[in-house]
């Protein structure tokens, strides 16, 4: 489709949306009747949770984003978000939304093997995105739809899945090829509904910031255009939020899942399966997960004495040796054997040694470079409140407590310590 048919696309949405009608393109979970808010939501505030994949902290001063910078100053910022192990992009959604780390939520990866299913989950396989039965936890807008509060989701990690059962009232398929204003004009058309069907829980994504970053580094010109091209569509949202009647109960919540750091070609380990038969790679990078098919706890210390010969530079662990402070041990899903490439290092395959330099990330989460972004502007947000490096987990309590709701209990997040950028 070409972009001037997906600009009426969105004209269309709006004019749905005005008649009370969901946006086009909109999968609503089945209802014996469209689903609308308990009657104690309807005057609840609102909540926007927008993802910029891939955008490092730095990048608002880094390459001057006017928009990230006002949403700092009316309202409040972090010096950097900590994201989990390992700093990928599923994980790290997933995290954001159910205040968990990756073993206890079961997205251990963007890649990873169940054992007990006997069965790969894979980020490009939408049979399994899309089945709920892969993901633990309470995503933020499950825990709004269960508590009778509606919710949208404008593309975010599990938003796809029937968690539990549920997924928002109004959800979308991941489509890369939408265009980032087609999506800020859906999530506004979200909030022009009438009330009783008007979701209060919205998740917004952005990729562009990430792929501009694999492909030219988080210093290059063309990644300076893609955060200006992201500032600007954060723009649009401000003011179309700024324009509703009911703008000044909507809380935005700007986050990204990492940061993006450069890996030199020359700083690689290479992993050759040919010396390690019975063994499976089943992620590689920054970070590798094996599974040993064959030989039980014996082999696996072996295999793993090997690589801590092979590779000496990298932390090369069984998966319960993994450094606590990672929470990345508990379960098997993270494989039997862990590498936690140094940093700037690599695990590749023969086949896979780079020629040149890449951009990359997944790295142990203590390196500042995969710091990620959290800036808040809201009614309940202090004006200038400022927090220090924070982990990631505790942005689903900081939302259910925005929103009025019971966070689920299970979390490993914890309200009080992004409480001080809160009014009263």
């Amino acid at each position: 489709m070409n972009t001037s048919l997906k600009r009426i696309g969105a004209l269309v949405l709006l004019a749905l949306a005005a008649a009370g009608c969901p946006p086009s393109g909109t999968q609503v979970a089945d209802a014996p009747a469209p689903r609308e808010n308990a009657p104690r939501h309807l005057d609840a505030p609102y909540v926007v949770l927008v993802s910029f994949d891939g955008f490092r902290y730095d990048y608002p001063e880094l390459h001057e984003a006017p928009n990230f910078l006002r949403v700092a100053r009316e309202g409040a910022r972090a010096e950097r978000m900590i994201p989990i192990f390992p700093t990928k992009t599923f994980p790290n959604h997933y995290t954001i939304a159910t205040g968990m780390y990756a073993e206890h939520h079961g997205l251990v990866g963007n890649r990873f093997w169940d054992p007990d299913r006997r069965a790969l989950y894979r980020i490009d396989d939408r049979s399994v995105v899309e089945d709920g039965s892969w993901y633990r936890g309470e995503p933020i807008w499950v825990t709004a739809e269960r508590q009778g509060m509606l919710a949208a989701s404008f593309y975010f990690v599990g938003s796809e899945a029937d968690v539990g059962g549920i997924r928002p009232t109004y959800w979308k398929r991941y489509d890369g090829s939408v265009p980032n204003e087609v999506r800020v004009d859906t999530v506004l058309a979200w909030l022009r509904l009438p009330p009783a069907r008007r979701p209060h829980m919205i998740t917004l994504y952005f990729s562009e910031t990430d792929d501009a970053g694999h492909r030219y580094g988080p210093r290059s010109p063309e990644l300076a255009a893609a955060v200006r091209r992201v500032d600007a569509q954060l723009g649009r949202l401000l003011e179309g939020i700024d324009a509703l009647p009911h703008g000044h109960q909507v809380t935005v919540v700007l986050v990204s899942d990492h940061g993006m750091m450069r890996a030199p070609a020359d700083d690689v380990d290479v992993y050759d399966p040919a010396l390690f038969p019975g063994v499976r790679l089943i992620e590689s990078g920054p970070y590798a997960s094996l599974v040993v098919d064959e030989g039980g706890a014996e082999r696996a210390r072996a295999v793993r004495d090997s690589l801590r010969a092979l590779m000496p530079a990298n932390g090369v662990y069984l998966r319960e040796e993994v450094p606590e402070r990672l929470h990345y041990r508990s379960d098997p899903r993270i494989g039997d054997i862990v590498i936690v490439a140094a940093p700037g290092r690599t695990v590749v395959t023969p086949d896979r040694v780079p020629g040149r330099d890449t951009f990359t990330h997944g790295w142990d989460n203590a390196v500042r470079e995969m710091g990620a972004i959290f800036m808040a502007r809201g009614p309940r947000i202090r004006p200038g409140a400022r927090a220090g490096p924070f982990e990631s987990i505790h942005v689903y309590p900081f939302l259910a407590e925005l929103l009025g709701l019971e966070a689920n209990p299970a979390a490993d997040g914890r309200l009080d310590v992004l409480a001080p950028l809160l009014r009263d």
